[in-house]
């Protein structure tokens, strides 16, 4: 089997992992009256190397799109992309896998903003978000393996994986929007990498996360 998936099969498994840690709760979101509106904008601006880093990337973003929706939005997504997605690869893998990987991860990317920007834009236009990052626990990777076929690094990558909460700002009924990424901290800011338990080299199919995810609830 070839260990480069179709578009159509890498955009099911990132839908699949996304709705995995979408949350709908009608439990009343406790949220203080004010919410910053002025984090640091542009990719010469370092971000701290740390949850706190990554929810003030996030809430940049969340932003913009809150007071120009997507005509804006994508422009600020970019921070989240590797700023030169071919010599990264090049850092970690063999040089005639590197063509295909960078291939791939612009399909993960522009699926990933899609979803992204598809459930922020589930709530009233306009609605302010309240952006919480957190590594999860416990590791989900526990209750799942790559897939057979993954990609196999010729260095060790250093992705880590977090799980950012948007809370709409005034508190809405439908509660809190929930995601599980993987990201790569390159020249001062959080580049994602994958959604769900492995970034997407490796990710499994969006069956067998589904199947995780349901034994994991039960």
């Amino acid at each position: 089997m070839s260990p480069f998936r179709t578009a159509a099969s890498r955009n099911a498994v990132l839908t699949a992992a996304l709705i995995c840690f979408f949350c709908i709760s009608t439990a009343p979101n406790i949220l203080s009256q004010s919410i910053s509106t002025s984090p640091p904008s542009g990719v010469s601006i370092a971000f701290d190397h740390n949850e706190k880093g990554l929810q003030v990337q996030y809430q940049a973003f969340v932003e913009t799109f809150a007071d120009h929706a997507e005509t804006q939005a994508h422009q600020a997504f970019a921070i989240f992309a590797l700023p030169n997605p071919g010599e990264w690869f090049g850092k970690y893998f063999a040089k005639e896998q590197v063509p295909q990987l960078e291939k791939d991860y612009g399909a993960e990317l522009d699926a990933y903003e899609a979803v992204l920007l598809k459930r922020l834009g589930s709530v009233p236009a306009g609605t302010k978000f309240r952006v919480h990052c957190k590594v999860p626990h416990p590791d989900p990777a526990i209750h799942m393996q790559p897939r057979r076929d993954a990609i196999a690094p010729e260095s060790p990558i250093p992705a880590e994986q977090f799980v950012c909460e948007f809370d709409p700002v005034p508190k809405l009924k439908y509660g809190r929007l929930s995601m599980f990424v993987n990201y790569v901290y390159v020249d001062g800011a959080f580049r994602y990498v994958g959604a769900g338990a492995y970034p997407f080299w490796s990710s499994p199919d969006a069956a067998s996360q589904k199947k995780t995810s349901a034994q994991t609830k039960s």
